[in-house]
């Protein structure tokens, strides 16, 4: 089913200028429907085991990127006044935290403006991504440039550490969000006394259903 197909929500119509259903706001039966489509659970339980799962990962890649940081940034002998950025004057260790938070708060902005269709934080979180782009690959770019402080094997080792902390911080971050998006949902079924019966199978044309339990 296309994004602008709709699913059956709940067996219950909604009357014209009602902004709910049995107890549940139309906007919330419509974000539950989102999560659904998107995320693909096909029952219940795989609620409850995607919502584990995904935020088990998250929580691992997160913390293994600290240690990266810790380890591989912090803990090194790096000349910390050596390539510091254009970019307000950080140096390598501040940058390194920068890339973190930039990837963290992106990648949190663009899960749940995607869900909630709202354009500002998308906004935001394209901002956030290219200026962690620039920290990331501007060792590299700075060590070739002859007035730089940085050798070519010294810029290419920070950008590829910075670019680890990216990409492991993105995936990380997402996935802690969905599985936040899952509890919501489970809390949303459970709350409004709903049935999850849906997505039976992977297939394009499958429906998510959920329906009213008597």
């Amino acid at each position: 089913m296309s994004e602008a197909e709709p699913s059956s929500m709940s067996t219950i119509p909604v009357a014209a200028g009602s902004d709910s259903v049995n107890g549940a706001s139309v906007s919330d039966s419509e974000f539950a429907e989102r999560i659904i489509r998107r995320l693909k659970p096909r029952n219940l339980q795989e609620v409850f085991d995607k919502a584990a799962s995904t935020s088990r990962l998250g929580g691992m890649l997160i913390t293994l990127m600290v240690a990266v940081w810790w380890l591989g940034i912090y803990s090194q002998d790096d000349n910390m006044s050596q390539g510091i950025s254009v970019f307000f004057g950080l140096n390598f260790g501040q940058v390194a935290f920068a890339v973190m938070i930039l990837s963290l708060l992106s990648a949190i902005l663009t899960e749940f403006s995607r869900d909630m269709g709202k354009i500002f934080p998308s906004t935001a979180a394209g901002g956030m991504l290219i200026l962690a782009g620039l920290y990331v690959v501007e060792p590299l770019i700075g060590s070739f440039v002859a007035t730089g402080d940085l050798s070519t094997a010294d810029g290419l080792w920070r950008t590829v550490r910075l670019g680890a902390l990216w990409g492991g911080m993105s995936m990380g971050s997402n996935l802690l969000v969905n599985a936040m998006l899952l509890n919501w949902l489970i809390r949303f079924i459970d709350s409004n006394d709903y049935e999850f019966t849906g997505m039976p199978d992977a297939s394009p044309s499958s429906e998510a259903i959920i329906d009213k339990t008597e």
